[in-house]
């Protein structure tokens, strides 16, 4: 865990104040795809279920108001850059596509009105569609610049599949807010009963407790 930790860091650091350059760079882009929806859309399977939360809502068309939705940019069926409408520096997400890899960058405005990388998901990929890995971070910054209360958060996700491939369960570990705050590890467990896709979770409790909870349901189709 520990090489991933300083591995998404070297990401966080390199791309840090990239904002203009990876702006300039999906600008040119042209005939692409564009999505409307209330949400960004989701960086990977599950997603929103593991943090249980509703699936994003796409729109037929544009919403008449800028307010509170995301727009989304498409080339050959893949999202590399969502914003939000009213302002891009209240959110603006670009995805850079490796081989087997998919890097999430996250971009909002600091406390100095600076457009700077908030978040970052690092998905690795066994093949084009089976996760080995999610590497996640996230880097509050002090307002003052002072580093003993930066707000530091790191969390990896492994998966593991049945014999068909699909995922039978995902080991969560890392920390929270500071790398003392050690998060005791959380297993999310998949069960598929007919097209219905359920998902438990695990996580060992200040008590001592590890009582196993159903925590989101959804339809394989």
């Amino acid at each position: 865990m520990k090489d991933d930790y300083k591995f998404i860091r070297k990401i966080f650091k390199e791309y840090k104040f990239s904002y203009p350059d990876l702006f300039n760079e999906i600008d040119a882009i042209e005939n692409e795809t564009v999505i409307w929806s209330n949400t960004y859309l989701e960086f990977y399977t599950f997603e929103n279920a593991l943090n249980q939360l509703k699936k994003p809502k796409i729109y037929k068309n544009k919403p008449e108001s800028n307010e509170s939705f995301i727009v989304n940019k498409l080339k050959e069926n893949k999202v590399y850059y969502s914003y939000h409408a009213e302002n891009k520096a209240w959110g603006s997400v670009f995805i850079i596509y490796g081989n087997n890899v998919k890097t999430c960058l996250i971009y909002s405005n600091n406390d100095d009105d600076e457009i700077v990388l908030n978040k970052v998901f690092y998905i690795s990929y066994k093949n084009e569609s089976i996760i080995d890995k999610i590497l996640y971070y996230m880097m509050d910054e002090d307002v003052e610049g002072d580093k003993e209360f930066d707000e530091e958060t790191f969390m990896i996700d492994e998966y593991l599949y049945n014999k068909n491939d699909k995922i039978d369960s995902i080991i969560r570990n890392g920390f929270y807010e500071r790398k003392k705050n050690v998060l005791s590890t959380r297993t999310f467990r998949f069960d598929y009963i007919n097209d219905k896709v359920l998902i438990y979770s695990t996580q060992v409790k200040k008590n001592g407790s590890d009582v196993e909870e159903l925590i989101f349901t959804l339809s394989e189709r």
